[in-house]
């Protein structure tokens, strides 16, 4: 246990030439804080930061220690100290970093619910468009102008499917860039067959990916409103059963688009 100790204490000095043996290090102090240094650069600590402002900072590996000459070891009794203690080598991480879209508004919705059409119709965006599921693989932010001047940023978040808070399809690339939207528009094909549902579909996607997101602010777009008369009977059955603004619209042809964009206003405002 002695000659471990004394191994351990040797570990940290270094030693003029052929002093090995001559130094005695047993009343030699290791300054505490190298100890410390060490242990957490032996024990590492996850790390977990949220960047969400301009110029916020945060560290991730500190620099090392630089070591101490035999000067530094100059007392009444040791005129020449022989030894010196070794510096300790900075921190090594290896990061992931996530980045996530800064948008004023999150549009939420199935796959080929008219999200990308929308958003065409609304700002300056040009996303691509086609009758297919999963046309959209990443978001896409376009940028809305009233006239007075006022703007709002929209971001198109790829279609999202039932187990997506599991990461099922590309779940987590896509619900990681709702987290920032400050107020949520689910984009719903008001054609299909009761398309209630998929709006309770995409809530407990968003709740079960994190709590409490779905309770943000919302609207919901009753898309593809020019489809006929399931999609208009769909619409009057559907707005006696939520409590959340639904605006009918049709994205490809751009009717009631200016009434979404103002009702997005004033949840923005």
């Amino acid at each position: 246990d002695m000659r471990e100790r004394e191994q351990d204490k040797n570990s940290w000095f270094v030693h003029y030439p052929r002093w090995e043996d001559r130094n005695d290090l047993t009343k030699v102090l290791v300054p505490q804080e190298f100890k410390a240094f060490k242990w957490e650069l032996e024990n590492p600590k996850p790390l977990r930061f949220d960047l969400t402002e301009h110029g916020q900072r945060a560290l991730v590996a500190r620099g090392g220690l630089g070591g101490f000459g035999n000067p530094h070891f100059i007392s009444s009794t040791e005129r020449q100290p022989h030894y010196a203690l070794r510096g300790l080598a900075g921190q090594r991480r290896v990061l992931e970093l996530e980045l996530k879209t800064l948008a004023d508004v999150g549009l939420v919705g199935m796959p080929n619910a008219g999200k990308s059409t929308f958003l065409g119709a609304v700002s300056n965006a040009h996303p691509k468009i086609a009758p297919y599921p999963f046309t959209t693989l990443n978001p896409y932010i376009g940028t809305v102008d009233f006239r007075d001047t006022f703007q709002m940023t929209v971001a198109d978040i790829p279609g999202l499917i039932p187990g997506a808070h599991r990461n099922v399809g590309l779940g987590h690339s896509f619900l990681r860039h709702v987290e920032r939207s400050r107020v949520l528009v689910y984009i719903v094909d008001v054609s299909r067959h009761e398309p209630w549902n998929d709006l309770l579909a995409l809530q407990q996607e968003l709740d079960l990916y994190h709590k409490g997101l779905s309770s943000r602010p919302s609207l919901v777009v009753a898309n593809k409103a020019d489809m006929g008369d399931q999609a208009r009977q769909n619409f009057e059955r559907w707005q006696q059963m939520t409590s959340i603004p639904i605006i009918p619209a049709s994205a490809k042809y751009k009717k009631n688009i200016l009434k979404v964009t103002h009702t997005i206003r004033q949840l923005l405002e």
